[in-house]
């Protein structure tokens, strides 16, 4: 208790002093240091305030509240700013903690400003109400807020954070990332290590990654540029386009398109919305149930066995020359099914006297894996690329 009096007497001394005034704000500013040791590991920080938490080579840690508010008169100005009352926690200990509280009003924007030595295990931030920001930390940062933004660079640890309502920014993380927001985007320029992230209701990108990644989003859209590893993703109604990755891709929308460029083997399902593949390898598992299929195979990329499935679509397959593959193509479709192929070793013919089925099945270039082909309201389409 010693230590809270200290500070509260800080505090209250400060204050008594002239504010400062900008324009049609005034600001009041408080300074202090949180007391760590040698054998610190963790600094958790708790405050209704927004937080920027920023590394430095120092051995020490420090901070400053800076409120703002638009009043008339300063005594309006004091009235509103309230008081505060900052506690460190364990000082010097393994786990240290900085909590500041305040009774200023609604009106009163807060933010906490925070240096810590860099080579902190842990840095945990706790809000309940602002932004989160955390820069040039070596060690892993937890950041949970109830409603702000969520926004970090050059971490070279691991980043959890979560947010009821904001969007979610992340620059340069060197470890595993884990991202959760309850309303808005988030957006990754680079991931060192695997990375998970799911929002109710924001778009998600993904620029690179290094580690396999999980995205999942209700009501937007996700893009990954590039990825070195696997690419899982799932959107309620959005799009969803994976630009290369170097394992296999698993997409599934109810309500979009689905693209993948290059990928070691494709899962995907559409409820309402065209898939298309570019360069992709390994097995190809792709179905719709409203929209088309765009397949286009690229000569020396390694094919193993696929299905192809469309209930209600064309399957456009697009085969080099050169390639080998075979083929077993079936169209279900009522009236008159139709299967084109430019291959004279695969053409249609009729399965016995009642239509449907259509099928059309053969080898092209001595045979290779097996592709299969499947329509129920639509046409396929077997098309030569020169090479």
């Amino acid at each position: 208790m010693r230590l809270f009096c200290a500070v509260l007497i800080s505090a209250a001394c400060l204050f008594a002093q002239d504010l400062a005034r900008e324009g049609d704000y005034w600001v009041r500013t408080l300074p202090g240091s949180a007391l760590i040791g040698p054998q610190t590991r963790v600094f958790e920080v708790s405050a209704r305030a927004t937080v920027v938490v920023r590394g430095s080579s120092d051995g020490q840690a420090t901070y400053r509240l800076v409120e703002r508010v638009k009043a008339r008169t300063e005594l309006d100005a004091r009235r509103r700013f309230g008081s505060v009352v900052t506690q460190v926690l364990a000082p010097g200990g393994t786990v240290t903690r900085l909590v500041v509280s305040t009774t200023a009003q609604e009106s009163v924007a807060a933010r906490l400003e925070i240096s810590v030595p860099r080579q902190l295990r842990v840095v945990n931030v706790e809000t309940q109400g602002g932004d989160i920001e955390g820069y040039d930390l070596d060690g892993s940062l937890q950041a949970a807020t109830r409603e702000g933004l969520i926004r970090c660079d050059r971490v070279r640890g691991s980043v959890f954070c979560r947010t009821g309502g904001g969007e979610i920014l992340m620059g340069k993380i060197g470890g595993a990332l884990q991202c959760n927001s309850g309303a808005g985007s988030i957006i990754v320029d680079s991931a060192g290590g695997s990375a998970s992230c799911e929002t109710a209701g924001g778009n998600i990108v993904v620029k690179e990654a290094a580690g396999p990644l999980v995205l999942s989003t209700n009501g937007g859209n996700i893009q990954v540029e590039r990825a070195a590893m696997s690419v899982e993703a799932h959107s309620a109604e959005g799009v969803i386009d994976v630009d290369q990755a170097g394992g296999i891709v698993t997409a599934e929308t109810r309500g979009g398109s689905i693209q993948v460029g290059s990928a070691r083997g494709v899962r995907c399902e559409s409820a309402a919305g065209q898939v298309r593949l570019k360069n992709a390898s390994g097995p190809l598992q792709v179905s719709t149930a409203i929209g088309s299929i765009l397949a286009e195979l690229v000569a020396g990329m390694r094919l193993e066995d696929s299905t192809l499935v469309a209930g209600s679509g064309d399957v456009t397959v697009m085969i080099p020359s050169n390639f080998p593959v075979s083929v077993f193509a079936q169209n279900d479709s009522g009236g008159m099914p139709r299967i084109i192929s430019d291959f004279a070793e695969i053409q249609a013919r009729q399965l016995g006297f009642v239509r449907p089925p259509l099928i059309a099945q053969g080898s092209i270039n001595g045979g290779g894996p097996i592709l299969r082909i499947n329509v129920v309201g639509g046409t396929i389409y077997l098309r030569r690329i020169k090479q």
